[in-house]
């Protein structure tokens, strides 16, 4: 069960609103009739170097991806993309030193772009203009509750990797999927298994391919912080900004479009997923 995401407004004056980006991928859904714009930044303001992305300018008939505020390093026709009718939902995934973008429920970007000048990215800012206002929703902001039940619920990822913070007292279990369901092959990852005591990645539900002793990972009085990756079959669990603390390499990897969370064995978790 996910709390309401609260809707956020911005007019037409074309400033920024930023927000801290805990992840690697931005989910949002966005209602405007042209012009929405989001920029990647080192801090909670426009800062040099900074990269924009326009989805919907140039009155709503093409979207692009700048860099500095100098000329565009990609820009494609996509008339009619925004809509101040409804919600849409978009992707931006800034990875491996490159910008992609696309439509929720699409994993082919619409458009992407390597960043020339590579620089740490911490921050996102959100704004409309050119005469439009805008409605925003970010799927970061929800606040996933998961039951004592070991039944699987499945978001789509457009990246290669998972940012998320957790409060349970045993038994966070992630599934990396090819769909929105349990699907073969599977990765399974458990983290404060066994009593809280181990985590594990696990293949099609067989045996486990690696094992750890992680005493008391996860914590009911805190939401703690872990990042998972899976690019190329490199599956890597840690918390964030730290070395992994459980790895293991698929000899023969598979594309992940979706990720499942549950709790079970007698906890119940409170979840914020960034992906």
């Amino acid at each position: 069960m996910a709390d309401e995401i609260p809707a956020l407004g911005t007019d037409e004056n074309k400033e920024y609103r930023f927000r801290q980006l805990h992840g690697k991928t931005l989910r949002f859904q966005v209602k405007a009739a042209h012009d929405c714009h989001v920029a990647f930044t080192t801090g909670a303001e426009e800062t040099d170097p900074m990269v924009e992305v326009f989805i919907g300018g140039w009155e709503g008939a093409a979207s692009a991806i700048r860099f500095k505020k100098a000329d565009d390093l990609v820009k494609v026709d996509t008339p009619d993309i925004v809509t101040e009718a409804e919600y849409r939902e978009f992707w931006i995934a800034v990875d491996h030193n490159e910008v992609r973008v696309g439509k929720g429920g699409e994993w082919e970007p619409l458009m992407q772009a390597p960043i020339p000048e590579p620089f740490e990215i911490t921050h996102y800012g959100y704004s409309t203009g050119w005469g439009a206002t805008g409605w925003w929703k970010f799927l970061n902001d929800r606040v996933l509750n998961t039951e004592d039940c070991l039944t699987y619920n499945f978001e789509p990822v457009y990246g290669d990797s998972i940012s998320f913070s957790v409060a349970c007292s045993n038994d966070a279990h992630l599934a990396l999927a090819s769909g929105p369901e349990e699907t073969t092959p599977m990765y399974e990852i458990f983290i404060g298994g066994w009593e809280n005591q181990h985590s594990a990645i696990r293949l099609n539900k067989g045996d486990d391919m690696a094992k750890v002793e992680t005493p008391d990972v996860v914590c009911t009085e805190e939401e703690r912080k872990f990042l998972v990756s899976f690019r190329n079959g490199q599956i890597k669990v840690g918390y964030k900004d730290t070395d992994p603390f459980l790895e293991w390499t698929d000899p023969e990897p598979w594309k992940i479009t979706h990720v499942g969370y549950c709790t079970g064995w007698g906890a119940t978790g409170k979840w914020r997923l960034d992906i």
